[in-house]
């Protein structure tokens, strides 16, 4: 009881007050800008340093609209006038999207109350068709530049996955596939090498989608890892045909889930989690037997036949360093990004043509590849054993 007082009273200080979020986010910004600023120079205010580039000289102001209103911030100045903040292009591009789509839904006459609201709120003025054209041209040729980027890497690891969003179309409203493409370097880092929107996950659609990165550079492939979608797997043969291939053991397991009754469930996802917790292809193997003897012990030999026939897909991870297991024997790295893209899309809720939803995909993507740009996600990959997987585990799809 105690605590939930508290909690009222927290959320009552600070939560219900109209500017909360506003000045959390302004001050997350702004200590953004000043480590940005703090790296530019290469040293502290009042640091001695041989790595130091500069002198401080001020700051001047700045204004910044998001959703939660207009922000003020305060941008450091050098002597040299040499430091050019990349903050506000990278935070505003994914904004800039994301009102943009709010504003043709306007324009369009699919605009909800609360969407007019927000565009009053952050706008402050009526917007018109020529004023959304202008504004979605020079955004559009910004986010294509970057879709058509040279691959000048080589990328041992690919992973594909797909989810979907509701796009007007003709007077109605269809799902369309929204599809992305991570690659791992060689020097262990993430970069999302492609993204679209397509009319559906059939081979065609996936052929082209996979042709374009190609068609960019790509290079240097010898492992991917997708779901098994019948389109994507035959498009990965056709384009990597002596790529080993991965299939997902989430996607496995929760197909494997939707074969066998709740009672059953638990005790069948507990053998199958201890068969893709094995560090060998050996170890996997002898763990697979406790797994069918207790399908065999429920009379389940229709699943079991299904296990044996398609469990070894998941297997081919075993081929690669083990300090690579964990990240690439599913797609979890790539899907815990596509719920956050779907969390940052559920505010148009329905885009009002597929040009919009891509614009929003398209930015988004491209800020998270930039933040990935400053962590290493893998050891080295070219620094270890070249995979060269045993014959079982050669993928003929």
């Amino acid at each position: 009881m105690h605590r939930t007082k508290i909690l009222e009273e927290w959320q009552d200080t600070l939560i219900n007050q109209p500017d909360f979020f506003k000045q959390a986010l302004q001050n997350f910004l702004q200590q953004a800008l000043k480590e940005e600023f703090g790296k530019f120079i290469g040293a502290e205010n009042y640091e001695r340093t041989d790595q130091r580039k500069g002198y401080r000289n001020g700051s001047y102001e700045r204004n910044l609209k998001t959703r939660v209103g207009e922000i003020l911030l305060h941008v450091c100045r050098d002597r040299n006038g040499e430091f050019q903040t990349e903050l506000f292009e990278r935070y505003q591009r994914s904004e800039k999207a994301l009102i943009l789509g709010m504003l043709e839904m306007y324009v369009t006459g699919v605009a909800t109350r609360k969407v007019e609201s927000i565009l009053e709120h952050l706008c402050g003025f009526g917007v018109s068709k020529s004023q959304v054209s202008s504004m979605t041209h020079h955004l559009d040729k910004e986010l294509k530049i970057w879709r058509d980027r040279v691959l000048e890497k080589k990328y041992p690891y690919l992973i594909f996955d797909a989810r979907y969003e509701k796009i007007r179309e003709a007077g109605h409203v269809v799902s369309k596939a929204v599809v992305v493409a991570v690659g791992i370097a060689e020097d262990g880092f993430r970069e999302i090498l492609g993204c679209g929107v397509i009319n559906s996950e059939s081979y065609e659609e996936w052929d082209e989608f996979i042709g374009t990165i190609k068609a960019r550079g790509l290079k240097g492939v010898t492992y991917s890892v997708s779901d098994n979608n019948a389109g994507l797997t035959k498009a990965i043969q056709r384009h990597f045909q002596e790529v080993l291939w991965q299939r997902c053991q989430v996607h496995f397991m929760r197909n494997f889930i939707s074969k066998i009754s709740k009672a059953e469930a638990p005790e069948a996802i507990r053998l199958l989690k201890e068969v893709f917790s094995a560090s060998t292809k050996e170890e996997a193997l002898e763990k697979i037997q406790k797994i069918a003897a207790f399908l065999k012990e429920k009379k389940k030999n229709s699943l079991l036949i299904w296990l044996e026939e398609n469990i070894e897909d998941t297997f081919s991870v075993f081929a690669l360093p083990i300090e690579h297991h964990k990240q690439l024997k599913s797609t979890n790295m790539l899907e815990r990004y596509n719920q956050e893209l779907k969390r940052r899309s559920r505010v148009v809720r329905i885009f009002p043509n597929e040009a919009s939803c891509l614009r929003l995909l398209t930015a988004l993507c491209q800020e998270k590849s930039e933040e990935w740009g400053n962590k290493k996600y893998l050891r080295e990959v070219e620094k270890e054993k070249k995979i060269d997987p045993p014959p079982c585990l050669r993928r003929a799809m």
